[in-house]
């Protein structure tokens, strides 16, 4: 190989480590599901006898033993099988559809396919009505304190789903039962509210930016031929913005699965759950056995996933040219009246009070006493170990995505088309896939290879794949800031790519890679759907599961050490958000050196 053929190969290198590390996290679990679900194992019997197996094989000394559906009903109760090692003529896997037929004609297919779309579509209904204000009076108006709005009604998004369904249960629960609400719908309604107001941010922040983004000149342009300046320019303006984020509220509470599988533990006696598909994914693999069944349900969710998210990506695009970096002149500020700031503090105080206030005032409900924390931890056998490897999990996700993501968000800034393809679909496919799809399809990739009890590479992949694609978000938003032509000197001077990156994009580009690295740092801490059965010994899981024995002052307790340990980088991630997004002076690039032997 030439000198100049070894310089490509190794400026191409962290590329290349960057998307095996994706296709490992993302597309095999993937891959390795979607191959099974389209697959059947069959046991065929000396006498021509085929069963189609439900679940798990289990080789016993006389024999196999296994369980099969009935005909008529793949949700019917299941007849347990055990057959002669003698009798078995073959053991057989082949390509069927059946799974999805199983799907199609399961009874409880109607019921999960409503109660998802009452429960996404109700969440991001609440949250569009509640943010939608929000996101006016952030980006229209101007009043004391409004500096401190925007940190405080962030931190619904940092709050970990299962802790706010834990207080709901406790506050909105109560309330909405007195209204007389039971069973399915009180689990539907604490839900919708739950997430509504953990979401809400999502559609303040972008239509906030969307009526910031509208230029001056185009409303006084409106209102010089004939007014209707609301209808002519900002509506059109700000559709797209409250468009997309309704969707991707809409998409985030279709895939959670601890709020709606939480709150139905504490309905009242005697009520029936109901389930949506992430929590039948979950049935299907814990409680059935069957990953082949499983990701068959998941699969047509996650393409509807996907195409929700091709429409919400469309929808960005239409927004204002200014979306992400404000209008070229803006419009004045609404001047408000003492009655209008009154009221804008009671909305601010509504929405905090529901996506913060309400959750925490439930958990301390329970019998928290600050004083007794520590002699909670000591008296709970393994949790400061469990703590740890939460922490060290947290740690080593947020180090590998971000890592991950840097070539990654380079290549999908500067690199070449293909790979720009590949990289979106990878990070499509993380976005689409559920959580707790995903770490069933690692457990199937790796279930082969030995792994020594403590170790954390499983969950840390999982926690990789489920949160690169925020990581590769705020990296292209990094370096999409910086002026393209700054590299031009060093390109002249025959500098390479990776010498470029590291001496001119890196450093511009460093804060933006240090909120990434926060950021999955955060998502990964909180995170309960794609590690609960991979990892039980960290303390999220810890939680939840002592959770399901009762509302307890230890439960609390635990439960608010968990929290307080999470606020750190929770509030170093809203600083720096809140610094990226002031600005203040850009730093000065460095000058460009010359490559070695020049």
């Amino acid at each position: 190989m030439s000198v100049n053929g070894l310089r490509r190969l190794l400026s191409a290198l962290p590329l290349i480590l960057a998307l095996g590390v994706a296709a490992l996290a993302i597309g095999a679990p993937v891959a390795r599901l979607l191959w099974s679900s389209l697959r059947v194992r069959e046991i065929v019997t000396t006498s021509g006898q085929v069963y189609r197996v439900a679940g798990h094989v289990f080789d016993e000394p006389d024999g196999i033993r296994f369980q099969v559906a009935p005909a008529e009903d793949p949700d019917g109760e299941r007849v347990g099988v055990r057959v002669r090692r003698g009798d078995v003529r073959e053991d057989r896997e082949r390509p069927s559809l059946a799974h999805y037929a199983d799907v199609m004609r399961s009874s409880r297919t109607f019921g999960l396919v409503r109660n998802s779309l009452v429960l996404a579509g109700g969440a991001a209904l609440f949250a569009l009505l509640l943010g939608a204000p929000l996101g006016w009076l952030l980006a229209r108006t101007r009043f004391a304190g409004r500096g401190l709005v925007l940190p405080f009604l962030v931190a619904p998004l940092l709050l970990p789903p299962f802790f706010a369904a834990m207080g709901v249960s406790s506050s909105v629960g109560v309330f909405l039962s007195g209204l007389g609400l039971t069973g399915g719908t009180l689990q539907l309604a604490s839900a919708i509210t739950c997430l509504g107001g953990l979401l809400f941010p999502v559609p303040a922040l972008l239509i906030g930016r969307a009526l910031a983004s509208v230029p001056a000149g185009l409303v006084e342009a409106a209102r010089l031929l004939g007014g209707g300046a609301a209808r002519r320019v900002v509506l059109p303006s700000v559709m797209p913005a409250a468009l997309a984020s309704f969707v991707l509220v809409f998409v985030t509470a279709l895939c959670d699965f601890a709020v709606p599988d939480l709150l139905g533990v504490f309905l009242p006696t005697g009520a029936v759950p109901v389930h949506v598909f992430a929590t039948e994914i979950f049935l299907q693999w814990d409680k059935m056995g069957n990953e082949r069944r499983a990701f068959a349900t998941a699969a047509p969710f996650a393409l509807l996933v996907l195409a929700l998210l091709w429409l919400a990506s469309r929808w960005l695009r239409r927004c204002p040219e200014g979306f992400l970096g404000g209008a070229s002149r803006a419009r004045e500020p609404v001047r408000l009246s003492p009655a209008g700031r009154t009221a804008g503090w009671a909305l601010v105080a509504l929405a905090f009070g529901l996506g913060v206030g309400l959750p925490l005032s439930g958990v301390l409900s329970w019998g928290f006493v600050p004083s007794r924390v520590p002699a909670t931890i000591r008296a709970t056998d393994g949790v400061v170990e469990d703590a740890a490897r939460w922490l060290r999990s947290g740690l080593l996700a947020s180090l590998v995505a971000t890592l991950t993501a840097i070539p990654l968000s380079t290549a999908l800034l500067r690199g070449p088309r293909a790979v720009r393809v590949v990289v979106i679909a990878l990070a499509a496919l993380a976005l689409a896939v559920p959580g707790m799809a995903l770490m069933v399809g690692t457990l199937l990739v790796w279930v082969g290879v030995p792994t020594d009890p403590g170790t954390l590479w499983k969950p840390v992949l999982v926690l990789v794949g489920h949160f690169l694609p925020y990581a590769l978000v705020a990296g292209a938003l990094a370096q999409r800031e910086l002026d393209p032509r700054l590299a031009d000197p060093a390109r002249l001077l025959g500098a390479s790519s990776a010498t470029r990156f590291a001496r001119i994009w890196a450093p511009l580009s460093a804060r933006g890679f240090a909120t990434a690295a926060l950021l999955v740092l955060v998502f990964a801490l909180r995170e309960l759907d794609s590690v609960a059965i991979l990892e039980t010994k960290i303390l999220p899981v810890r939680i939840y599961d002592k959770v399901h024995y009762g509302r307890t002052g230890q439960v609390a307790d635990l439960s608010m050490a968990y929290l307080a340990a999470l606020l750190l980088p929770a509030v170093l991630l809203v600083v720096a958000a809140r610094r990226r997004s002031t600005g203040g002076d850009p730093p000065e690039a460095p000058e460009a050196a010359p490559p070695a032997g020049r």
